[in-house]
């Protein structure tokens, strides 16, 4: 029985699958000799790829569905879906461990790391602001436990330019309420 594909899957040709084999990618091959990236519904919502410059950037929230959010921000070594299914391994295993490493709130600031999972507490009311401190460009992804739209958040850098992601990933793992009903942001509540 084949289970559905919770993970964006991608192949590559036979040229391709060397190529990312070689280069320390431990995925499979499939029948046809594409490089398999499929994995079970990690514990995180939603990840985004980004390609950031060095500099600090500020990622606004306003009320949600919680008080409070995990979230890992990793760097990635590659662009597009490679680069986000790799960090988004990362991002699992931050994510499986449990509990937060490190607890911020409104004006603090966080730094990407593959060590380290943030929960956000958010304001009682109104906007809660937290900067992501990038010390040299790259690709960084951050990895959410909840769609960034559920609390209108947005990334801008420093000129204030609102960023979107090159690439993302989501999933729907979480249940908002026990009342057991699909709400308009897809989740059961």
């Amino acid at each position: 029985m084949m289970t559905p594909l919770t993970r964006r899957r991608f192949g590559l040709g036979a040229i391709g699958a060397t190529a990312v084999l070689g280069s320390g990618c431990l995925g499979s091959l499939t029948k046809s000799g594409e490089h398999d990236h499929e994995h079970e519904d990690p514990p995180w919502e939603w990840g985004g790829l980004y390609a950031l410059d060095s500099g600090t950037y500020t990622y606004t929230y306003q009320n949600g569905p919680d008080p409070d959010m995990q979230f890992a921000f990793v760097s990635a070594n590659d662009d597009g879906d490679h680069g986000l299914y790799h960090a988004g391994e990362t991002a699992t295993d931050l994510f499986e461990r449990g509990e937060a490493d490190v607890t911020v709130t409104d004006g603090q600031t966080v730094q990407p790391s593959s060590d380290t999972l943030y929960r956000v507490d958010f304001a009682d009311s109104g906007e809660t602001t937290i900067e992501l401190e990038v010390e040299s460009g790259g690709n960084y992804s951050i990895f959410t436990a909840h769609v960034p739209a559920e609390f209108e958040a947005k990334l801008r850098s420093e000129s204030d330019a609102e960023l979107t992601p090159d690439t993302t990933e989501r999933h729907s793992v979480h249940d908002h309420s026990d009342d057991g009903h699909e709400g308009e942001d897809g989740h059961e509540h």
